[in-house]
């Protein structure tokens, strides 16, 4: 038996096999929408995102905008910052990078778990610019697979929310920063809530 969610706003699909002997065993889950093409927008809530580095933590208020043809365990998604750190602007080129969301094996009802990559155009990264006295480069390239990130299903607003807990991310300061160098140590958290457009449709079936 497979058990599909499907929303005019963006959600996704927790696939549920029941088995001979009447186990569940969780398998991927994919986005969908109830029509497509559909146009997917979010934003943070319940406070900024915070990205910690060797300059201190940064705090940002974010959206988020990208394009879905079809259902997929994948969505491409563009963010556009507006952040600071210690009272001082960071302004954040994206040059080209994206953010690549999966969604993984269902953890519970209405909830699916998941990784992210950053996915960057060759030679390019994220550059986080702190205007400071001596102006701080944060500099973020291409990486795979960072957890942990959890999506779940909000029936009631038709939303889905996106906790992004992320640890080990690859960065570089350059030398107008404290701690210059490359690390590995890199933290990124916060919560979106994503939807989706779909030209006005609002059911919601479960089937």
């Amino acid at each position: 038996m497979t058990r599909k969610l499907k929303a005019s706003l963006l959600a996704f699909v927790a696939l549920s096999a029941i088995g001979a002997v009447g186990a569940t065993a969780a398998q991927a889950g994919e986005f969908t929408s109830d029509s497509y093409p559909a146009t997917n927008t979010g934003q943070n809530v319940g406070g900024t995102h915070v990205f910690t580095t060797s300059a201190g933590m940064m705090n940002c208020n974010v959206t988020f905008h990208g394009e879905m043809a079809a259902a997929s365990g994948e969505v491409t998604l563009t963010p556009t910052y507006n952040c600071g750190i210690g009272g001082n602007q960071v302004d954040v080129d994206m040059n080209g990078c994206d953010y690549a969301f999966h969604a993984g094996e269902t953890a519970a009802m209405d909830v699916v778990m998941g990784s992210m990559d950053i996915k960057c155009p060759e030679g390019a990264v994220i550059n986080f610019e702190i205007t400071s006295m001596v102006t701080c480069n944060i500099t973020v390239g291409e990486q795979l697979g960072l957890i942990a990130v959890t999506y779940t299903n909000k029936t009631g607003t038709k939303d889905v929310l996106v906790d992004m807990n992320l640890n080990g991310i690859d960065y570089t300061a350059d030398f107008g920063c404290p701690g210059a160098g490359m690390h590995n140590n890199g933290t990124y958290m916060g919560t979106t809530t994503l939807k989706a457009d779909n030209e006005g449709t609002d059911a919601f079936m479960a089937e």
